[in-house]
């Protein structure tokens, strides 16, 4: 049996950092909230796990910058919101199972629509890491508000502009 948890990240810590090392670079993020009450610069934390037979098999964690100062660049007149990251991360041995693809559709529906829906009039967009690009283009999310470069060296107009907003190049 399947079933869905929400959860701040400082609330799941403990748990996911039992995970150990798969947990790659979010390892450092739940060390931060045992020892802090909360992230850096008004980032915010969102957890959705799945548990499948009641065992943690994945887990989907957003980042949250709503309330980050910094986050809105003007750029040719035009407002760009920088509402977060995406990760996904799969237990090894319940990799390919199809659970992060269902994690990816929970956190669109549950977490990232609604946060879009509150920013329509401004081009807001959230981020996805290397991986997790395939699973949240599968969602339904407007290509206009994913941003796939993550991990690139490219310019704010490469990286952003020409991918979400084509008009303002």
């Amino acid at each position: 049996m399947q079933r869905f948890e929400h959860s701040s990240a400082k609330s799941s810590a403990q748990e996911l950092l039992k995970l150990g090392q798969i947990n790659m670079k979010m390892w450092y993020l739940f060390e931060w909230l045992i020892d802090h009450e909360a992230l850096r610069h008004g980032t915010q934390a969102e957890v959705i796990k799945l548990y499948v037979n009641q065992e943690l098999v994945a887990y989907s964690l957003f980042e949250n910058y709503e309330a980050c100062t910094g986050k809105v660049k003007l750029f040719n007149g035009v407002h760009y919101q920088d509402l977060g990251v995406i990760h996904f991360v799969t237990v090894p041995e319940h990799r390919n199972k199809g659970y992060a693809s269902l994690l990816a559709d929970e956190m669109y529906k549950e977490v990232i629509k609604p946060l879009l829906i509150r920013y329509k009039h401004i081009h807001a967009y959230i981020t996805a890491t290397e991986r997790a690009v395939p699973l949240m283009q599968r969602t339904a999310i407007e290509t206009a508000h994913l941003v796939t470069q993550f991990y690139s060296d490219l310019t704010f107009k490469s990286k952003v502009v020409e991918q979400i907003d084509p008009d303002n190049t």
